[in-house]
């Protein structure tokens, strides 16, 4: 079979490099993208510009199969507290950047019959706390977005994923940001790709939109 790309944009440590991984097993090329550090392509995805060039590298002879959207910009602070160039910021880390990714990806996964775009959501893609105006937002708008996306081009073969990730997912970062994460009450990487593999590859006839995912002793 024809080796395919599978681009993560938002790569990182933690759930990004498990994703690479799960996947390169799996058989795919795989481009995973960051704005910072971790990465083999370095851009910002928030400029449209600089998201077409990335999508003009891939190569020809390995055919697009889908997109994982994971780009993330954290954000605790008092909403009096937080400018409206802050809102800016989170929404064009969050949300813009899935906008220029899937105006990338569609046109190519429509020319070629279908793929898959999975956008990781978070817990305040569906209820905001205190101090996360900013973040929820954005995340709320990362879902809007990717419900319109499946009703707009699941006739082109694209299937449209969105995943409430709805708890810590256990990483060094997630352990300098929160000091009282515990790893049994944390979600696993390894664990986390290996249900985006199967999202992947879901029959068309019982395609999964969204999916909420939790530890086990998460409160719901």
């Amino acid at each position: 079979m024809q080796e395919k790309t599978i681009l993560i944009a938002g790569s990182s440590g933690g759930l990004g490099q498990a994703l690479q991984a799960r996947f390169e097993v799996g058989g795919y090329h795989v481009v995973p993208v960051s704005r910072h550090g971790q990465g083999h392509l370095h851009a910002d995805l928030s400029d449209p510009r600089a998201t077409a060039d990335v999508f003009a590298q891939l190569d020809p002879d390995k055919p697009l199969a889908g997109v994982i959207h994971n780009a993330m910009q954290f954000h605790r602070e008092a909403f009096l507290d937080t400018s409206s160039q802050t809102f800016e910021d989170v929404w064009r880390s969050m949300t813009l950047t899935a906008v220029n990714v899937a105006h990338q990806a569609i046109p190519r996964l429509r020319a070629q019959g279908g793929g898959c775009l999975i956008f990781s959501g978070a817990s305040g893609s569906v209820r905001a706390g205190p101090q996360f105006s900013a973040f929820s937002s954005a995340k709320f708008a990362l879902r809007g977005l990717t419900q319109a996306l499946a009703r707009e081009h699941s006739a082109d073969g694209i299937h449209v994923v969105h995943t409430v990730l709805d708890g810590l997912i256990w990483s060094d970062k997630t352990q300098q940001r929160f000091k009282s994460a515990q790893q049994h009450s944390s979600m696993v990487p390894a664990d986390l790709a290996e249900t985006y593999w199967q999202l992947f590859h879901q029959p068309a006839n019982s395609w999964t939109h969204e999916l909420d995912l939790r530890p086990m002793n998460a409160q719901i």
